[in-house]
């Protein structure tokens, strides 16, 4: 059974546990989402316990809530919104703050993918989470999070927008182009700094 239900897609699994939650489909759905959101919250929280504990408690939200999924949007796009609430709302408890964004962004200008191949390359060879780690320091929250998520999960930028709550998708894509752009600038700047060691 357990070959069968990874063959399935995220919304068909949601709805078997909608249906009638089985510990195999509930695992398997689990084990799609556990790094991902782990990783989710620890770009927030900056703490590994923080950040097992705010997983666990946005899977028990998941899984209470999972019979109100509708399926308008993908179910990647539901679980993001859900820990990214969730993650907010601790944040607000501890009083941490996020500036608001400022920067216009043509709607006509396209994002290269070069970046995001960069970012896929670097997530096999290991060294993405230690990327992250940095980019956290050069890069506001909401950027950040746009960046994983379009370039590490592979999420477009209208997924991203309704993740992140934009008001439309020039607001996200104005995020992940200036994420980008500080990305960039952290690459040169590392790599230059390895030539001069």
């Amino acid at each position: 059974m357990n070959g069968e239900l990874k063959k399935k897609t995220d919304e068909e699994l949601a709805a078997m546990v909608a249906g009638r939650a089985t510990e195999a489909v509930c695992s398997e759905l689990f084990a799609r989402y556990e790094r991902k959101i782990f990783l989710w919250c620890y770009n927030y929280m900056h703490d590994t316990e923080e950040a097992i504990d705010a997983t666990q408690e946005i899977f028990i939200r998941i899984f209470r809530g999972i019979g109100g999924f509708a399926g308008r949007s993908a179910f990647s796009t539901w679980v993001y919104r859900i820990a990214r609430n969730h993650c907010l709302g601790e944040l607000a408890k501890t009083r941490h703050r996020f500036r608001t964004r400022t920067v216009p962004v043509d709607d006509r200008e396209t994002l290269d993918c070069a970046d995001g191949e960069s970012a896929r390359s670097m997530e096999l060879g290991g060294d993405l989470d230690r990327l992250v780690g940095v980019a956290r320091r050069v890069m506001r929250p909401e950027e950040l999070d746009a960046f994983v998520l379009h370039y590490r999960d592979g999420l477009s930028v209208r997924e991203v927008t309704r993740i992140l709550g934009c008001g439309n998708v020039t607001g996200a894509r104005t995020l992940i182009q200036n994420a980008r752009r500080k990305f960039r600038r952290m690459i040169r700047e590392g790599e230059s700094g390895n030539e001069r060691s």
